[in-house]
């Protein structure tokens, strides 16, 4: 079976370069082993079987101008993409964060379908972790998370193989719980009805063009470079209690997603007042989700999400401030037709000419940092075989010169964070994140909880 890669699908594979890799990583953490054979099982039956895309490698295009082509791997052979292998002494955070930097910095292999998982046994004693890698081509992170929840099942200490229960009802409550993830979407969940309401205005288009295409410039700072390709992570494992940010944004008639905003925009102020450093405004990309509500995920994955420019206020020391600006910055985003926009101007890039497409890469590196997502999770326990889910967390690709990829991702009233950074620029995430923890403290108490 051969088809043609869409455009909104090949701008990943085509806008990839040597020191930033259009890959997506999703880490997940158990409290024991998992049964690697088990695992495979899990994989082969509700991933492979149902997205078929999974077994197929990318050939690019002979003719300038044509999409690269999906074409079935006659050899593929899953004991080839998902390796297990024993975390080294003593197989704490630190290791584990080292193993999965490493293999964040190697691409995915080409002449085979681009994804790769690695079962970590020892983890923090006798626990154990999974290292999900897919390629931007083949689905976006949203849709990669529904992906990972469809293996697990929701917890049941009694449960303890996948033979204690029908593999029917396995299967069929998996993939309701993955639509259910998909229908809460990204952050923004602006739904695509509203945006087309809202994109009827030709003006109104055409200057969200314009913005989108050479957005704002401004200051740059010490979180940009020229990367190498050493890519860095640090994530943290224990979370943050969902409730007591729920609590937090209702007090203060927000949203939890412009709390957490408001706690990365402080975490870099802290990070760069300790350069010396200060600018008043850091440029990210968010993420947006354009599916409907409830639509499932189709055979073939795909990418269905616009990239909108926001800028946080890094300059203010004071919460309450940066939470005002955040707010009225999202606002003006919902309200406005650009995750349509944002959308249109990705797919049509990539029928460019790859000279211009990478120049248009180049002219938003220069009023971006990197991207900012934040994903809900799974609102319930879940587990595989009895190893339950502790955590997780995941990044997606950057295009150009783009450094930092900071996430969010909520998992059974847990919310967790984690950063990527190229180690050329940024050789010391861990540091962000501890300035994270200590403005989270700071904006829960001087926001209050209500």
């Amino acid at each position: 079976m051969s088809r043609r890669m869409s455009p909104g699908d090949a701008v990943w594979y085509l806008g990839e370069n040597r020191v930033n890799p259009m890959t997506i990583s999703s880490i997940m953490w158990f409290d024991r082993p998992i049964d690697v054979e088990l695992f495979r099982e899990r994989f082969e039956e509700r991933l492979l079987d149902r997205h078929p895309i999974m077994r197929q490698r990318i050939v690019p295009s002979r003719l300038p101008g044509l999409m690269p082509r999906w074409v079935d791997d006659r050899a593929f052979d899953l004991t080839r993409h998902i390796s297990e292998d024993v975390l080294p002494d003593p197989g704490d955070q630190a290791v584990l964060q080292n193993w999965c930097s490493e293999e964040r910095t190697i691409p995915l292999d080409r002449s085979r379908p681009m994804w790769h998982v690695s079962v970590l046994q020892g983890y923090r004693g006798e626990g154990s972790a999974i290292h999900v890698r897919i390629h931007h081509s083949i689905g976006d992170g949203l849709a990669m998370m529904a992906l990972l929840v469809t293996i697990m099942d929701e917890y049941d200490p009694t449960t303890i193989t996948l033979h204690d229960r029908s593999i029917t009802d396995v299967v069929g409550g998996a993939i309701a719980t993955g639509t259910q993830l998909l229908s809460k979407g990204a952050h923004l969940a602006l739904h695509p009805s509203e945006a087309v309401e809202l994109a009827r205005d030709g003006a109104e288009m055409a200057e969200w063009a314009g913005r989108l295409l050479a957005p704002q410039l401004v200051e740059r700072t010490v979180l940009q470079g020229q990367p190498d390709g050493s890519k860095r992570m640090a994530w943290d494992p224990d979370g943050f209690p969902l409730a007591e940010i729920k609590r937090t944004a209702r007090a203060n008639e927000a949203t939890i997603n412009d709390v957490l905003m408001t706690v990365m925009s402080g975490a870099l102020h802290r990070y760069l007042e300790e350069r010396q450093a200060l600018v008043d405004d850091i440029a990210m990309m968010i993420p947006v989700n354009l599916r409907r509500p409830g639509a499932p995920l189709p055979r073939n994955l795909g990418n269905r999400i616009g990239l909108l420019p926001l800028r946080l206020p890094v300059r203010s020391e004071d919460p309450r401030e940066r939470l005002h600006v955040l707010q009225q910055r999202m606002n003006e985003l919902k309200q406005s037709p650009a995750p349509l926009v944002s959308r249109m101007l990705i797919v049509t890039t990539t029928m460019f000419t790859p000279v211009i497409e990478r120049g248009i890469h180049r002219l938003n590196q220069l009023r971006s940092t990197g991207v900012l997502t934040n994903v809900p999770g799974p609102p319930l326990p879940l587990h595989i075989g009895g190893a339950e889910l502790l955590g997780t967390i995941g990044w997606g690709g950057m295009t150009a010169h783009l450094n930092l990829s900071a996430a969010f991702v909520s998992v059974n009233g847990s919310i967790f964070s984690g950063l990527v950074t190229d180690a050329a620029i940024t050789p010391d995430p861990e540091l962000i994140l501890d300035h994270l923890h200590a403005e989270y403290a700071s904006v829960i108490e001087r926001l209050g909880t209500g």
